[in-house]
């Protein structure tokens, strides 16, 4: 466990946690979370329809986390509202912060050397309701092992009105900045079935052509 004592400290603040993940390695870093504090709940925002083996693989896991599923396939202020309903109440709810639905609003950052398109949603939503968030990967190091990685993305995010796009870049930048160097400690496990990269350069967002505000699992 890597960084354990900082999860610790922000689900301690008595925020909620948004445990923000990637398509890297394993689910089996949620079901340390539970384990590791069996007093909260884990919710997870996954898309069951579209990833029907992770779900699958969630109810070997955890039937509990699995149980708990929060669809972002519902209307967009609809899985807002229940995701902020779990943090209010304490629970560490999970997403994955490196794809988005169709029509998301994105952000083009620098990734692994090119521009890649990252969904906005989770860092409005921690912005929103003031909740600490924490980086979650498990790398698969082989045999029965793995390495559980935490880190504090921010303790409470701000995010100014008028510099809404320019301060979510800078988040969602460093963001893929830290993915980028777990990837690179561990490059097989990351499951890219998904064209990241594009021809338009960081700093070139266009909001208006993605406007759901719910990130995909």
């Amino acid at each position: 466990l890597i960084g354990i004592e900082k999860l610790h400290h922000a689900m301690d603040l008595g925020r909620g946690v948004l445990l923000i993940g990637a398509h890297v390695g394993s689910f089996d870093a949620l079901r340390a979370a539970s384990t590791l504090r069996p007093d909260v709940t884990v919710r997870v925002v996954l898309d069951a329809e579209h990833s029907p083996a992770l779900s699958a693989i969630l109810r070997q896991l955890n039937p509990r986390i699995a149980a708990g599923i929060i669809n972002p396939r519902k209307d967009g202020t609809a899985v807002a509202l229940e995701i902020g309903t779990a943090l209010n109440q304490g629970a560490l709810v999970t997403m994955l912060a490196d794809r988005g639905r169709p029509g998301n609003v994105t952000a083009c950052v620098d990734f692994l050397g090119g521009p890649a398109e990252f969904p906005t949603a989770p860092w409005q939503i921690a912005a929103a309701l003031h909740v600490p968030i924490v980086l979650c990967v498990g790398l698969y190091r082989g045999g029965n092992r793995y390495d559980l990685h935490f880190e504090i993305v921010a303790e409470q995010l701000q995010i100014d009105r008028k510099e809404r796009q320019k301060q979510l870049r800078v988040v969602i930048q460093d963001f893929a900045n830290r993915l980028a160097d777990l990837l690179r400690v561990a490059p097989y496990n990351w499951f890219n079935f998904y064209d990241f990269w594009n021809d338009r350069p960081p700093g070139d967002d266009q909001p208006d052509a993605r406007s759901s505000p719910t990130a995909r699992g």
